[in-house]
């Protein structure tokens, strides 16, 4: 959908476009739900407000001064700011330089880490000399797949070409800057890396060496982090994965235990229980149980 809007505040809106997020894009990492443009028509105050997303701002032209989290930052020309949803903003444009603006609002499971990976995060949102020519070709693409009527609904080229800004600001961020704002990004690697692998027989050391620090250092940064240790986490993925395996299907427990990772029967047998209370075979056994009740009572 798309709507432009003349005069509206203290802002003459050129465009302003709303995605309706399709199957596809909830699958991917990150998807587009906002797309605009607009010029600031004199020296005015905005906020402070919150927005539900988070959004880019690109700065064309002009200047102004954000302030976020208590913290003042003048932008100008080629510089990107970022709205952190929820977090409240505001800011002032100068009147000498009228501001002139692109913005992308963006949401998505992976969001936080791929800003993280352009060497952004809620305490550091600012990026000078960001918006390079390659950026400005990618937006004004983002804007023609908009225009044309018979890309309008394509979410395919929404979200290809989304994913190349993050990789064009990524190829720009300094390793550095990557470091300092993703100090913590081989935490989530690693959970990440948990929740793909769980059932294959991982350690917590390999997962450790995955991401590049010791196991000590991991366990402890996954506990203060998560509020649970890595080992619980991977059991009770595990175990989640079993008590699934027996409600809906007929095998038996030996092959659920190699499904999950686990050598034995008896180890995993020993771990279903500590985990769930019961052993797997009343597990099984209750459940089938009410199954039958609740067929009996339809």
């Amino acid at each position: 959908m798309m709507k432009k809007v003349k005069n509206e505040d203290h802002f003459d809106i050129v465009e302003d476009h709303y995605f309706t997020a399709t199957e596809l894009e909830k699958s991917s990492a990150i998807w587009p739900v906002r797309l605009g443009m607009d010029i600031s028509k004199t020296s005015c105050h905005v906020g402070p407000k919150a927005v539900p997303y988070f959004y880019f701002i690109f700065v064309l032209e002009g200047q102004a001064e954000f302030i976020y989290q208590h913290k003042r930052q003048r932008v100008q020309r080629s510089d990107l700011f970022c709205f952190f949803p929820h977090h409240a903003h505001e800011y002032y444009t100068d009147q000498a330089n009228p501001l002139q603006k692109v913005w992308i609002a963006f949401e998505g499971p992976k969001s936080l880490a791929l800003l993280e990976r352009i060497g952004i995060k809620p305490s550091s949102p600012f990026m000078a000399n960001a918006v390079s020519e390659e950026i400005l070709v990618l937006i004004s693409n983002l804007f023609s797949i908009v225009h044309d009527s018979n890309r309008q609904g394509s979410d395919l080229a929404r979200l290809i070409t989304l994913h190349q800004i993050f990789e064009e600001l990524s190829r720009n961020t300094s390793d550095a800057l990557r470091s300092f704002a993703g100090s913590d990004y081989w935490l989530q690697q690693g959970k990440d890396y948990i929740d793909m692998h769980y059932c294959d027989r991982i350690t917590i050391e390999q997962i450790a060496e995955h991401v590049g620090v010791d196991r000590a250092h991991f366990s402890r940064k996954f506990h203060s982090t998560f509020l649970i240790s890595p080992a619980k986490y991977l059991q009770n993925l595990k175990i989640n994965e079993a008590k699934r395996l027996l409600d809906q299907t007929t095998y038996n427990l030996s092959i659920i235990a190699q499904s999950i990772g686990y050598t034995d029967l008896s180890t995993f047998s020993k771990a279903f229980k500590k985990t769930a209370g019961i052993p797997p075979r009343e597990y099984r056994f209750r459940h089938q149980s009410r199954q039958e009740i609740r067929t009996a009572n339809a």
